[in-house]
């Protein structure tokens, strides 16, 4: 990818990222919804489960979204290769214990994912009973796998923020 800009549209258009975790028994990798709003991953939770469990005893995660294309024909390498773009983050999450900052995050996950559903109120209970992440980026990468030209030029960028 080109700019962090690239990196910030993707972040915003994807729908579900996966989050990487460390536990006591290996890698944990879990399908999250999220919304990217202040340079921050977003996601919300229950109170309880592995995930949580993870994120408390080591809040070092990696989050990634990728949008993949088409396979290609190419004439180097293998002769095919895959069409993509993608964004791996890296930082630390945290919870979010202020109940108006919580129901803030929640109100943007529903406008991401249920566009015009402005009459969907929050009850006080379920913002309390709801876990709400954020993640801090400390790094992120983007890479991507385009056909640049009518010669089906790929180009293969990193940019690191």
């Amino acid at each position: 990818m080109n700019d962090s800009g690239e990196m910030d549209r993707l972040l915003d258009r994807m729908p579900v990222g996966r989050l990487g975790m460390s536990t006591d028994d290996g890698p944990y990798v879990v399908p999250v919804n999220f919304i990217y709003a202040d340079e921050c991953i977003y996601f919300h939770s229950g109170l309880k489960g592995k995930k949580v469990e993870a994120l408390r005893t080591d809040p070092r995660v990696c989050f990634v979204v990728d949008e993949p294309g088409p396979q290609v024909t190419w004439e180097q390498g293998c002769g095919i290769t895959q069409i993509y773009e993608s964004v791996m983050c890296f930082g630390k999450a945290e919870f979010i214990k202020d109940i108006s900052e919580r129901r803030r995050i929640l109100e943007m996950l529903i406008s991401k994912y249920l566009p015009g559903n402005n009459h969907v109120t929050l009850l006080d209970k379920n913002v309390k009973n709801t876990a709400v992440v954020r993640l801090r980026i400390e790094q992120m990468t983007g890479k991507a796998n385009r056909i640049g030209s009518m010669h089906q030029k790929i180009s293969n960028r990193f940019l690191s923020v």
